[in-house]
């Protein structure tokens, strides 16, 4: 081998591990502060540590998992409570965050304004915005059942937390306020992005507004639907702040979803074992759905058919 060709492979080599050497860092960042710790929370699912009652840790095998889904009812209950919590939260965040990226990607007077008024509960805490729709939501000095009178919908005041369909129906409400500004946010970003072009041709050719809308804008937006609404499934399934700040959960464990569920076994009762076999479900659960979402929604694949 000439020394030519001895430079020549070194210069090859170098540069084929260049990209690795640079990712390397990341890399050991997720392991360390990721992976480990998912492979802790594993082991540690399968062992009887409850942190009162040290005397009896130990390995239990899959028996958390094993009552988990035999007998735990609060955990079957809980997974019903999620599904209702995630699906009609992020629907209605969808639509409505639509609608309104809609309407202020037209061109008016004060356009800028209101679109910062329009994001203004994403910069609200959850934990505050749990206390504002409490507040609003009260059932004596409450503004909303005040505003219902009004508009003759209700003829006395309502509790609106005195049971599991009145007390999920608030706090959807409430977190449906919340997430609208991500979707709006998401939306203008693609709306702005769609060329002027294709709503012309459309225009020429005698597409009515309902045509193009199906035709062009959304699937235009596809991408951005199907990235938008998994990201804010993920965030509302894991969202515990705003149920605990107007319902704690209750009445009668009505509002508990699986993600309150796992942070009061662990936080009351201390059954880091139990509460750790709990999240591995979770995360499990919520990793399958991901992946399906993403291929049923052939993420990646945006055009216009």
């Amino acid at each position: 081998m000439t020394v030519k060709t001895a430079v020549t492979h070194r210069r090859a080599l170098r540069k084929t591990l260049t990209p690795y050497l640079l990712l390397a860092p990341v890399i050991i960042f997720i392991c360390c502060f990721m992976f480990w710790p998912i492979i802790n929370v594993f082991i540690l699912s399968m062992q009887n540590h409850v942190v009162t009652k040290p005397k009896n840790w130990g390995y239990t095998g899959f028996t958390h998992y094993i009552k988990i889904f035999t007998k735990d009812a609060v955990f079957t209950k809980s997974i019903f409570t999620t599904l209702r919590w995630v699906v009609v939260s992020v629907a209605f965040q969808c639509v409505l965050g639509f609608w309104l990226a809609y309407v202020l990607n037209k061109k008016f007077a004060l356009r800028g304004i209101s679109r910062a008024l329009a994001l203004t509960p994403w910069a609200v805490a959850g934990v505050m915005v749990g206390i504002i729709w409490k507040l609003i939501m009260g059932e004596t000095y409450g503004v909303f059942n005040d505003l219902l009178k009004r508009l003759g919908i209700i003829s006395r005041n309502v509790s609106w937390f005195s049971n599991a369909s009145l007390a999920t129906f608030s706090v959807v409400l409430a977190n449906v306020w919340r997430g609208i500004p991500f979707f709006t946010l998401s939306f203008l970003a693609a709306l702005s992005s769609i060329p002027d072009d294709l709503y012309e041709s459309a225009k020429i050719d005698g597409a009515s507004a309902p045509r193009t809308l199906f035709s062009i804008t959304l699937p235009m937006i596809r991408d951005t639907i199907i990235l938008t609404t998994l990201l804010r499934a993920i965030w509302t399934f894991n969202a515990v702040d705003l149920i605990i700040s107007m319902t704690d959960g209750g009445p009668n464990r009505g509002t508990t979803t699986l993600a309150l569920y796992i942070m009061t076994t662990f936080k009351n009762k201390m059954d880091y074992g139990y509460a750790s076999a709990l999240s591995v479900i979770a995360t499990l659960a919520m990793m399958v759905f991901a992946f399906i979402y993403i291929k049923w929604g052939k993420l990646g694949k945006e055009g216009i058919n």
